[in-house]
């Protein structure tokens, strides 16, 4: 495999993987592309009338609760304008759905423990803030963890 990088004119940068198959190495390669590219983003989220410009990389999770959705940081909790649905495709990878009511971000979670019947709560690095997860999404979640953090 061969690297090269032209510099081109204009305003937007485009990045071109040409390859002979969509295979797992590529897939790595996509997904590694696509983390750097969305982990610079930032959201406008809300505390009352005051916009704030959350890097993404800061945010925890977001949960819904009373019609509204929120995003978690270590030390804020802000009004999101968009529905979970939205976020999810507007998310870098590293953000998964782990409830029907709830995004997390895999990059940040410190722990994860499963209750008897399936249920279970997540920890995240550096705070005291945790979150649940449903049953149903637990291998989805943890596929994802091993997807982002071990590779």
């Amino acid at each position: 495999m061969k690297i090269r990088i032209e510099i081109c004119e204009g305003d937007e940068e485009e990045i071109i993987v040409r390859c002979h198959t969509h295979d797992e190495r590529i897939r790595q390669i996509e997904g590694a592309l696509e983390g750097i590219v969305k982990s610079r983003r930032e959201l406008t989220l809300y505390i009352g009338n005051t916009e704030y410009y959350v890097p993404i990389s800061e945010i925890l999770f977001f949960e819904t609760s009373e019609g509204k959705v929120y995003a978690h940081t270590k030390d804020r909790t802000l009004t999101a304008p968009h529905k979970l649905f939205e976020l999810e495709n507007m998310l870098p990878s590293s953000f998964v759905r782990i409830s029907k009511s709830a995004i997390a971000n895999v990059r940040v979670i410190s722990s994860i423990t499963r209750e008897l019947v399936g249920n279970g709560v997540i920890t995240f690095y550096g705070c005291a803030k945790k979150t649940y997860f449903s049953r149903s999404y637990y291998k989805i979640l943890k596929d994802r963890i091993d997807e982002i953090r071990l590779s």
